[in-house]
């Protein structure tokens, strides 16, 4: 008996720290308009990010300058050299309007993650225009889903900034077409 719950313990930690993955990974992105034939690579050079809440009264603009934030990071990390500039005041042509429109922000809740697998699950969705900045033309929209639902202890301790993490990987693999 002392041998399973020393190997329990063992493992414990092990467990907790594979699952922590599970609410920064990637959420979804469903194509809605095609960017066509052009290649973002080559007609833009600069990007900005503008996250806005249609629907989301608990988003104040600390949050959303947050998850801006977390998107800038997301390209830098995983197309490091695709944009000269992002977020550069006054980006002038050849820059690339990434308006990201969230319409549900829902913290959801611990004490119910906590309980049972599903119920007080965390949601952020957005849709995601990309707009020519010059010509104000839509290039390409996106929606952008990320749902946690674990529940017990991990879910309990999991909060909306650790699905934050997801969400905007998200929106970046959309924004430099690795959706």
């Amino acid at each position: 008996m002392k041998r399973i719950i020393r190997v329990i313990f063992l493992l414990l930690p092990v467990a907790l720290v594979w699952l922590g993955g599970c609410a920064s990974t990637q959420g979804s992105a469903r194509l809605l308009r095609s960017p066509g034939a052009d290649s973002l690579r080559s007609r833009f050079s600069n990007l900005v990010v503008d996250v806005q809440s249609k629907s989301a009264p608990t988003l104040n603009p600390y949050d959303r300058e947050r998850i801006a934030n977390l998107i800038v990071k997301s390209i830098q990390a995983e197309a490091p050299n695709l944009f000269a500039t992002i977020n550069q005041p006054n980006p002038g042509p050849g820059t690339l309007q990434a308006s990201v429109m969230i319409t549900r922000y829902d913290e959801g809740n611990a004490f119910a993650r906590a309980m049972l697998i599903g119920l007080g699950q965390m949601h952020i969705d957005a849709e995601v225009n990309l707009n020519d900045w010059a010509t104000k033309g839509v290039v390409a929209q996106y929606e952008v889903t990320k749902t946690f639902a674990w529940g017990g202890l991990y879910g309990g301790f999991t909060g909306i900034k650790d699905v934050e993490e997801g969400f905007s990987k998200a929106v970046a693999a959309s924004i430099i077409g690795k959706e």
